[in-house]
């Protein structure tokens, strides 16, 4: 029942980040601001997710994880409210950074709550429930939000998210069970983790691999229209495609035992770069565009959940903070991708190059998950334990 409730939870956070984009241009228009400007709703979201994510974990380190994580889903609640009554772009951005600020930890105490309710075998495939929520929210959550917001007003889309969010916190306080906070060596201590190999190469994983899979996936609807030939409603529906790979490859890497992830790693990053290398060639058909488009939701999001799962495992007593920087470096990526994407493009190498660049960064990423997986075989063990201050 948890794993269900954290993945309503993060579907809910999911949409509340992007749902705003498909009303861009509806918020500009009734707050009076330029396209320009209501785009860094988009950007000053992603930058307090990134920032404030890892800052507010530290802060709440000792605090029980069920009351937090209902104060969480609350926070979204409050976000996504004031986001829907906001009377100017002031304050609408200021509500859009609670919401960020709720998403951002949130991600930090849904894992650590969602692996201490499984056996340790089990874990990875509890973070891929989590990690699902976000996959739906994308393919559903987002374009829902969008038609709702298109047909009765911007505002209406986050009235959509606050009632996710509610319905979230309500199954946290109704199935969450009781998880302690983990053991606390204090704020120093817990910084040493960063220290680790392991720890900086998983998080090198995470921005490059996937600054190579948003780079694609930015451009994905212009392609299929400019490029593969679909109509604007076949396009949207082919991302429904995408959505179900998402699913598959989450589910994918449910069923990763933990002390396989090293190994299996490398098969994921390789699978996401041959599926970027010929992106480009894969567009100029229907039929290959949609089994590409496929295979990158699935390669993409096999490859989230066993990082983020290493990456905590490897951090303990730290994991939850590790959790929060692994978001923040999901974000960093997320800013690096369209800028390369559309620095390809503004240059005039046209759709078929973003791909086959988006490749590079990809590559890359699996070159460090081989570093990952020589350093697991060199560590069979548990990771250097954090030291405690006398």
């Amino acid at each position: 029942m948890i794993a269900f409730v954290l993945m309503l939870c993060a579907f809910a956070v999911g949409t509340s980040e992007f749902v705003v984009v498909g009303v861009l241009p509806e918020v500009a228009s009734d707050l009076g601001v330029p396209l320009s400007v209501a785009g860094l709703l988009v950007t000053g979201y992603a930058i307090a997710v990134a920032v404030g994510g890892p800052v507010l974990t530290v802060f709440t380190r000792r605090l029980p994880r069920r009351p937090l994580l209902i104060g969480v889903m609350a926070l979204g609640v409050g976000g996504s409210l004031f986001s829907a009554l906001a009377e100017n772009y002031t304050v609408l951005m200021g509500a859009r950074m609670v919401a960020a600020l709720a998403q951002g930890l949130f991600f930090a105490v849904a894992s650590q709550v969602a692996t201490a309710s499984v056996p340790p075998e089990r874990q990875t495939a509890a973070i891929a429930k989590v990690v699902n929520g976000v996959a739906l929210s994308t393919v559903a959550g987002v374009p829902v939000g969008t038609l709702v917001g298109q047909a009765y007003g911007w505002r209406a889309s986050f009235v959509l998210v606050t009632a996710l969010a509610f319905v979230g916190m309500l199954g946290v306080i109704l199935a969450c069970p009781k998880v302690a906070h983990e053991p606390d060596a204090g704020f120093r201590a817990s910084m040493h983790v960063f220290r680790r190999r392991s720890i900086l190469l998983g998080l090198s994983t995470t921005v490059l691999a996937f600054t190579g899979m948003i780079t694609t996936f930015t451009y994905v609807t212009p392609a299929l229209r400019e490029v593969t030939g679909f109509s604007p409603g076949w396009a949207t529906a082919v991302l429904l495609v995408y959505g179900l790979g998402t699913v598959v490859g989450s589910n994918i890497a449910g069923r990763v035992r933990p002390e396989l992830i090293p190994r299996v790693l490398p098969v994921t990053i390789t699978a996401l770069s041959l599926v970027l290398l010929v992106q480009g060639l894969a567009m100029h058909t229907k039929a290959t565009s949609v089994v590409a488009l496929f295979l990158l939701g699935a390669s993409a999001f096999a490859t989230g959940p066993l990082l983020h799962t290493w990456l905590m495992r490897q951090a303990e007593p730290a994991g939850g903070l590790v959790a929060s920087v692994n978001i923040s470096a999901f974000n960093v990526a997320a800013a690096l991708g369209p800028v390369l994407g559309g620095a390809v493009i503004a240059n005039g190498l046209g759709f078929d190059l973003v791909g086959p660049v988006a490749a590079l960064p990809a590559l890359a990423g699996l070159g460090v998950a081989f570093l990952v997986r020589g350093l697991a075989r060199r560590q069979p063990v548990a990771p250097e334990p954090v030291p405690v201050p006398a």
